[in-house]
Formats: structure tokens, sequence, C-alpha cells
């Protein structure tokens, strides 16, 4: 359940809510619709997302073997799909603990930062094409998040 409804329901359990609260409210409701169309999006056409993602990573990066990108885009669709989660839960610790169980240990075993990097913009530019409107701006957030934690997780 998103956080910031979860504690507003606590609240009204003990009085009405303010119209601050009931504003707060307002706007989680309203965007839920939009993050509903852009997690549609990103099921319904992962497979078209990311296999021209894996084409042109494979283009621009001839000095890397086919086996550690293959790798980088699988863990990159486990992400996409957490932070699509976390983006309709409205929850970026959601998308933080999940990531933290297996994607640290995983980056620095495979060594796969400049894949990552390359895979991270190319995602964010697909996506800016292929989802309506300002889309990109609810998910955007979160897949910035794994890239900021796959980043720092390799300087360690």
């Amino acid at each position: 359940m998103y956080p910031e409804l979860q504690a507003l329901i606590h609240e009204s359990e003990h009085q009405y809510l303010q119209q601050s609260d009931l504003d707060k409210l307002t706007q989680e409701v309203s965007t839920l619709k939009q993050r509903l169309a852009v997690y549609r999006v990103l099921r319904d056409q992962e497979i078209s997302i990311f296999q021209a993602i894996a084409d042109k990573l494979l283009e621009n990066l001839p000095q890397e073997k086919t086996s550690k990108i293959e790798t980088c885009v699988r863990h990159w669709l486990l992400v996409t799909r957490y932070g699509a989660m976390a983006m309709l839960l409205n929850n970026p610790e959601f998308l933080e603990h999940r990531l933290l169980e297996w994607l640290t240990d995983i980056v620095q075993a495979h060594e796969y930062q400049v894949v990552s990097e390359n895979l991270h913009s190319l995602l964010i530019k697909k996506l800016e094409n292929v989802l309506e409107d300002d889309g990109i701006k609810y998910i955007q957030p979160f897949l910035d998040q794994a890239q900021s934690h796959i980043s720092k997780s390799v300087c360690v």
C-alpha cells in the first residue's frame, strides 16, 4: 500500500482529515491511473522494449561478451519489474529493499557497470518514446534509483 495513503488512513481513524490531507489523498489517487497505464505498457511491451535495447547494446559495445550483455539485460528486466511495482506503490523503499537483497553481490561478481550504464540510458530513451504523455516521469525515478545503487555497489 502507498505509505502516504496508509498514514492518512491511520490518521482518519482518530479524526476527520484536514483539507491539506484531503489534497494529499486526491493527489495520490489521481496519479494512480497514470501509474497503472505506465505499468501496463511495461508489462505488455517488455519483450519488444528489451529486445531493442539488447540489439543496441550488442551494436554499441562490441568489445563486451554477449553473455555479459545477456546477463545484464536479464537483471534489468527484474529491476524494471521491481521498479514498476515500486512505482505503483509509490514507494522507493520497496525497490531499495528488493534490490539490496540480491543486486549488490551480482553486480560486483559480474562487473557489468559499463553495460548497465549503457542499458539504463537506452532504457530511458526507449521508454520516453514508448510511454504516452509524460509517463516516463513515473518510472524514471525508480530506474535512476536502481542505476545509482548499481554504481554505488561497484564503487564499494
